[in-house]
């Protein structure tokens, strides 16, 4: 590269066509410093813009772009870049800053930008982890215990809703096929609303568990349950038992 006088008092610089910077003023030294390559002083965005219009197809354009500041810590700079070729290899180019006031603006709502893209990511991460901990408790809703070789206890805890009961759907096949228990016991006594989509997930578990051969009791099942249960087609292979204690009794 070399330097060159200009009458004008603003940055200009010559380019090649692969923007290879041949020629500067010292106007453009002070504002974008030396580089070798035109893109090296724009912002990401305004890389893609200058490419897409500094080409020796199209003889003259003007862009809006953002620059480096020479500072690093410095925001980006706006400015009009006008060009113009001379010939399918160089063409010579005039940074034009915008004035303060825009300058302010632009600057603002690249801090704006900034605090966003870290909020986003942050109510991401929260997202994240409030699936996840519903997740958990979805499943710590409907624990296996097993109480002897042929029973297992499923007490159910709060509604019975759609996301819940697919939250426990797996663990419950799978782990009443590792068991090899005859006999679930399903203890509805703390059991909330029965919601009609949580009702059928659960009903399609019950079909799949008495197709492996188990049987299946509820307990502690409330008169409006029963009748929430008996219009969604329950099963006539389930049982029913009024209490807890008279199931153990039973089974144990």
């Amino acid at each position: 590269m070399k330097r060159v006088e200009h009458t004008f008092p603003l940055p200009f610089v010559t380019i090649n066509k692969n923007y290879k910077i041949q020629t500067y003023s010292k106007e453009a030294i002070s504002l974008i410093g030396e580089h070798e390559n035109l893109l090296e002083i724009m912002d990401e965005a305004s890389v893609m813009k200058v490419k897409d219009w500094v080409t020796p197809e199209i003889l003259k354009a003007s862009v809006e772009v953002h620059l480096q500041a020479m500072d690093d810590e410095e925001d980006l700079l706006t400015a009009d870049l006008y060009v113009k070729w001379n010939n399918d290899m160089y063409a010579e180019i005039i940074l034009m800053l915008k004035d303060e006031k825009l300058t302010k603006v632009t600057k603002t709502l690249n801090q704006l930008r900034s605090r966003l893209n870290d909020t986003n990511f942050e109510l991401l991460e929260e997202k994240e982890k409030l699936e996840e901990a519903v997740e958990q408790n979805n499943q710590l809703s409907a624990p296996f215990i097993i109480l002897n070789e042929e029973t297992a206890l499923i007490p159910l805890f709060g509604d019975v809703s759609e996301e819940k009961m697919y939250s426990i759907e797996t663990q419950l096949l799978q782990k009443s096929q590792e068991g090899e228990v005859d006999t679930l016991l399903f203890d509805f006594t703390a059991v909330g609303d029965l919601q009609r989509s949580g009702v059928s997930v659960l009903l399609d578990v019950m079909t799949s568990l008495s197709y492996m051969g188990a049987e299946i009791t509820f307990i502690g099942v409330q008169p409006a349950q029963a009748k929430q249960l008996k219009e969604m087609s329950l099963p006539q292979e389930i049982k029913f038992i009024g209490s807890l204690k008279t199931a153990i009794q039973k089974f144990c």
